[in-house]
């Protein structure tokens, strides 16, 4: 079926890996596969599908909208709603959804090349990693949903470049840092739902100060630092009571050593206290001479 352009395949039992023999469809312009037990990474051939790389489309790709069995409406699940769409509209559309599975891994870099995505779903999944610093080159999207997921680091500041965004989820990952500002991201709705569950974020639209949470970040550093250096110390007296240790417990178990030990200690007494009484004397000798 090389002329697909519409593959729907949500809500079964299907499971294994993302085939990359979709990349054959040329003209798949709308892959659903949500709601299923799709396991392993996103592979970086999807960015060769190569009618999601293109903003607008010719009469090519049209054909198959020409008919008139076309003229109905139909559903389609998009900005985390069910609308219907004519087909007119729905033509435009341009979506990858594998949410709801088992995907693992990190998003590859390659996606930015889908240009021509308008809804872009990849929530409830074990996604792990960076949210790519190029998806603010997807200018076309509509709606971007990576919620319940694990991303980690900040919020790519190229999102606010999406000046098409009228939908956005990022809640309930391991995101951190500053929140990014722009026109378009303030002026989404449900503001505080985008970020919810990422207790590290910080910034506008949240209550949380990001200079507290610099401050916060700094006590803990210190207060690691001040542990390592009572580590440092701790371990210090403890090789020195060993140490000492070991000298009596050798001198107890042997009298030659003992008896060793403590005449180089009084040897050491006596060549100290000669060279100290010989320095001692020599000094007040040159004192007197200066004196006289």
């Amino acid at each position: 079926m090389p002329d697909l352009e519409i593959l729907r395949l949500r809500s079964n039992m299907f499971n294994d890996l993302i085939p990359n023999n979709l990349t054959f469809l040329l003209h798949l312009r709308y892959l659903d596969i949500a709601h299923n037990n799709i396991s392993g990474t996103i592979p970086w051939s999807l960015s060769n599908l190569k009618a999601m790389r293109y903003i607008s489309y010719n009469s090519d790709y049209d054909y198959a909208f020409n008919s008139p069995a076309f003229d109905e409406s139909m559903p389609v699940i998009t900005k985390g709603k069910t609308r219907d769409y004519t087909f007119e509209i729905y033509k435009l559309l341009v979506i990858l959804d594998l949410s709801c599975n088992s995907l693992t891994g990190h998003i590859p870099e390659e996606i930015s090349f889908l240009i021509g995505l308008t809804n872009l779903n990849l929530s409830s999944n074990q996604l792990t990693g960076e949210i790519p610093s190029k998806i603010g080159d997807l200018k076309q999207l509509e709606s971007l949903d990576l919620s319940y997921n694990k991303f980690s680091h900040e919020i790519p500041s190229g999102l606010s470049a999406l000046t098409s965004l009228s939908h956005l989820n990022l809640s309930y990952n391991n995101l951190s840092g500053v929140i990014p500002s722009g026109p378009q991201l303030q002026a989404l709705d449900n503001q505080i739902g985008i970020y919810i569950g990422n207790p590290g974020l910080c910034g506008y639209p949240l209550s949380k100060n990001c200079s507290t949470s610099t401050t916060d970040a700094e006590q803990s550093v210190n207060l690691e630092e001040a542990d390592d250096i009572a580590y440092l110390y701790l371990g210090m007296g403890i090789g020195f009571l060993l140490g000492l240790w070991v000298v009596f417990c050798t001198m107890l178990l042997g009298r030659t050593w003992a008896i060793a030990y403590f005449q180089i200690i009084d040897k050491l007494y006596d060549d100290v206290y000669v060279w100290v009484a010989i320095t001692w004397a020599h000094l007040m000798k040159n004192h007197d001479d200066d004196a006289a």
